[in-house]
């Protein structure tokens, strides 16, 4: 029997990363950039447009002014005192 052990005692390992690669964000970055001009989009024709004229066919809403007043009645006058009776003499 030998004590000579032939498994090595200590293993340097050096940890293999990839190098990082150039332009990984621009297909996230061309989707977000289509989602907004989506949603402004339809923003844009769900106010109305508001950039046309319009035509003169069109049915106009009622003008919607209404007048209201409201008097309060007179207030009560008090009751007059009565008269004091002549003193008696």
């Amino acid at each position: 029997m030998s004590d000579y052990d032939r498994r090595p005692t200590n293993v340097n390992v050096t940890p293999v990363v990839p190098p990082p690669t150039a332009g990984g964000g621009s297909g996230l970055s061309f989707m977000v950039g289509a989602l907004l001009v989506a949603v402004l989009a339809i923003g844009y024709f769900a106010v109305g447009m508001p950039g046309l004229n319009k035509s003169p066919s069109q049915a106009q809403a009622p003008d919607r002014k209404i007048d209201v007043t409201i008097q309060q009645p007179a207030p009560a006058q008090p009751a007059s005192p009565a008269t004091p009776a002549a003193p008696r003499p």
